[in-house]
């Protein structure tokens, strides 16, 4: 039995990746006195960072209330093109931040 241990970079993986969430990795082998081939395959979820909203004030009906919202860039690149929206019940932000 040997454990072999292998580094999958973000530069590596970042152009097949595109808009999904995942990645799928398959391992193969082949043992040499028998010559069996072994394969596995393992679907892993790329896990996205959480947006963080806190209330800045009193949240009092019929007024405003300041809310920050903190999002942490986990990449090693700046990201491009992002905006942030929000809404809920009775509340609609007309048009995107962009950011």
């Amino acid at each position: 039995e040997e454990t072999v241990t292998m580094t999958v970079t973000y530069a590596e993986y970042q152009p097949h990746v595109g808009d999904q969430d995942a990645l799928k990795l398959t391992v193969a082998g082949a043992v040499q006195e028998t010559g069996q081939v072994l394969a596995k395959e393992l679907r892993v979820r790329l896990h996205t960072p959480e947006l963080t909203l806190t209330l800045l004030g009193p949240a009092v009906v019929g007024q405003e209330v300041p809310v920050q919202v903190v999002f942490q860039n986990p990449l090693p690149e700046p990201l491009t093109g992002a905006s942030l929206r929000m809404e809920g019940a009775g509340i609609a932000c007309p048009k995107p931040v962009s950011l």
